[in-house]
Order: structure tokens, then C-alpha cells, then sequence
């Protein structure tokens, strides 16, 4: 059987018109399963970060499986969840002072956490918020985007103690509840020994920032980590309180390149259209471009790679199809090159009207481009859209 063709009239049956998101609903709980049963074993709180997917049907299969707090990047993705019954939420990225009444409005209704990495910070929050919070230090445990470097033992003791200070002088806000670091360097490691390296010394860099503090009189209980390939690298996540990946829940072609999960884990994939075929180039072109991939690409050795094709099949997704790489996108148009010779054959069978359903590069960017997707069996999920 033709594997394109097959997926092709199964996109079809699904209703498939224009580019549209479709998620695997099965493979998604197979991987909140997975993520949750390792922070059962470790005792750490899997506290998932919900920017990638930003639905709250797909938070409620997490509430299924057992998680009861979350993680966002922004005040308006807070209230949505908020809005969705989430009553304990983390604001991982470091607090915008500017932002302190929408801050103080979401601490009144749900248990709130704010990061910061500079005393000013802090003492605006204190002075500003009417309501308790979780204040956390964020620590730059190496991958040199925000917070305090993780052994600058004199500015992590001042901004600590400034933090402590300012807190205690503003209640009901509560004292300082931990340090949080996203240990993105994951991203730039090659195999899955690589990211589980960088794991454990995130782990590390995090105990002995907390070191530093305890031995200077300053509590800070709790140790919070997130990035997906270190986790999904490491079978033990002990040493840690709280774990915040995110991506993991519909993986992608990065985190497969960084061999960190199976072609059988990707769970999103947009169904895309074909508008035009060019045997004599070995080419066709997808209505699917930047506005719905995304412009994140793999790089390799023959150019850059936008997405993927996956077969799909009565049960769901099935493995990728060998030789088809979206090689190049505008705006609208995706160019999807068949890239062997048993793909250029099968170029020849393809038409305007067809459809191809592609393997995103960066899941949490592509699923940023819809306003809702969709699940196999027909369930639409809207999803959080900003301001």
C-alpha cells in the first residue's frame, strides 16, 4: 500500500480542507504517563510547563494522569489556566514589575509563583502584591539566558538576602520558597548521553547553589528544573522537588534528532495540503508554510529541514515516511522535496488536493501558529490565544 496515499484519503476522512493541527490524543497520554510514573518513582512534583500546548482540554488529560500544578510563561496564559481551575501555578520566566496588578489579581485566586533574578525585582514584587505569593530565585545553572549564575556565591547571597528582607517586610507575601532554573544547554547536546550529562549537572549546580545560601542563614527549601531532553534522558530525577518540562507531551523533530524520544512518541503534526507537484524537480508544494509551521528548522548537512511526513493510519499516527523533508518555507507556501528515489516515484502519484501530514521541528512554536487543534477522533481543542 501506498503510504502517502493511505494517509492522504485518512486525512480526508478525518474533514481535512486547510492546514490544520492534529493531535495524536493517545500518544500525548502515553507520554504524560511515562513523565509522571518517573516523578512517582522520584518523588518529585511534576509541575509540567503548559507553553506548549497552552489547551486547556489537553492540561485535563494531565489532571487524569494525577498533576495538579503547572507551570506558564505569562500572565495571560496564567488567567486562562486559572480560569480552567488550576489552582497552583508557577510563572517560570522572571517577573515583570510592570505587570504587578495582573500578578496581585491571579494571586488572589489561585497559589501563584513568580521568579526573579535581581533584588529590585523582588522588593517591587513585595511592596506591590496584596496577596501572598511563592517567591523563587531563578539560577542560571548554564545555559546563560536569565539568572544568577549559579557559583557567583556574593551576588547570589545579596540578591537572596535582599529578596528575604523585603518579603518579610510586606506580609501576608511568604518568605523565599526555592530556587528554579531551566537548564536549556539540554538543547545544544548531541545524543541522549549528552543531555542526561547536562541533567545531572543542572542537578548539581542547583544543591550546591542552595549550599551557598544555607551556609550564609538563608532557607531555600525547594529545587525546581525544566527542559525536556535532561528528563527524558534521565531515569532518576531525584536530588530535585519539582520537575517542568514541557515539550515532552507531543515531542518533536528536535527532540527526535537529540535522540531523547522514538518516532512513535510525536504526537502533533499539522495536516497540510498539496497545491502543486513538479516531478521534474522532485518536488511538490504544501499549502503549509511559516504561519504554520513555524520558521524553526533542523539543520543537516544538505540544508536546512522545516518538517517531516508521517503516515497515518485507522489507529492513529504511524512511523515517519522515509525520503520527504520540507526543505524551505514562505509565509503560506511549505516546499516538500522527495528526497529518494523510491519517494520521487511515488511524487508521481501525488495532485493538487492531496494531503500530507508533516512532523513540526519545534512542537511548542508550531502549535503557537493555531488558534485550536484537533484530535483524531473529530474532538477540537481550543487553545489559550494572547491578548
Amino acid at each position: 500500500m501506498n503510504d502517502l496515499a493511505a494517509t492522504s484519503r485518512r486525512l480526508r476522512d478525518l474533514g481535512v480542507r486547510r492546514a490544520e493541527l492534529l493531535i495524536d490524543r493517545r500518544r500525548a497520554e502515553a507520554n504524560i504517563a511515562t513523565f509522571a510514573g518517573r516523578a512517582a518513582a522520584a518523588g518529585v512534583a511534576l509541575r509540567p510547563h503548559f507553553k506548549t500546548h497552552q489547551s486547556a482540554g489537553v492540561a485535563a488529560w494531565f489532571r487524569a494522569a494525577g498533576v495538579d500544578r503547572a507551570t506558564v510563561s505569562s500572565a495571560g496564559m496564567a488567567a486562562y489556566f486559572v480560569g480552567h481551575g488550576w489552582g497552583d501555578l508557577t510563572l517560570a520566566i522572571p517577573a515583570n514589575p510592570l505587570e504587578i496588578p495582573a500578578y496581585d489579581e491571579l494571586a488572589s485566586r489561585t497559589r501563584l509563583g513568580l521568579c526573579v533574578d535581581s533584588a529590585a525585582t523582588a522588593a517591587a514584587l513585595a511592596a506591590g502584591l496584596r496577596h501572598p505569593f511563592a517567591l523563587w530565585l531563578e539560577i542560571d545553572t548554564g545555559h546563560g539566558r536569565t539568572g544568577i549564575v549559579w557559583d557567583d556565591a556574593d551576588t547570589l547571597i545579596d540578591v537572596a538576602r535582599q529578596a528575604v528582607r523585603a518579603v518579610a517586610a510586606h506580609s501576608p507575601v511568604p518568605r523565599l520558597a526555592g530556587l528554579l532554573t531551566h537548564g536549556g544547554q539540554s538543547y545544544r547536546g548531541a545524543g541522549p548521553a549528552a543531555a542526561a550529562a547536562v541533567f545531572a549537572e543542572v542537578r548539581d549546580r542547583l544543591q550546591a547553589s542552595r549550599r551557598t545560601l544555607t551556609q550564609a542563614g538563608i532557607a531555600a527549601n525547594l529545587l525546581s528544573a525544566g527542559d525536556t531532553p535532561g528528563f527524558a534522558a534521565s531515569s532518576d530525577w531525584s536530588g530535585l522537588d519539582e520537575a517542568r518540562p514541557g515539550n515532552f507531551v507531543f515531542y518533536d523533530l528536535m527532540q527526535l534528532a537529540a535522540g531523547v524520544c522514538r518516532p512513535t512518541d510525536l504526537a502533533c503534526a499539522v495536516a497540510c495540503p498539496v497545491i502543486g507537484v513538479y516531478p521534474a524537480r522532485g518536488e511538490a508544494m504544501l499549502h503549509g508554510g511559516a504561519v504554520h509551521l513555524s520558521y524553526e528548522s533542523l539543520a543537516t548537512p544538505a540544508g536546512p529541514v522545516f518538517g517531516r511526513l508521517l503516515g497515518l493510519t485507522a489507529d492513529g499516527f504511524a512511523e515517519l515516511l522515509p525520503g520527504w523533508e520540507v526543505t524551505a518555507l514562505s509565509q503560506e507556501h511549505g516546499r516538500l522535496a522527495a528526497q529518494t528515489p523510491a519517494a520521487r516515484t511515488a511524487l508521481n502519484g501525488l495532485q493538487p488536493g492531496d494531503l500530507v501530514l508533516v512532523a513540526p521541528v519545534h512542537a511548542c512554536l508550531t502549535c503557537e501558529q493555531f488558534g485550536s487543534y484537533r484530535t483524531l477522533d473529530g474532538v477540537e481543542l481550543p487553545r489559550y490565544r494572547r491578548d
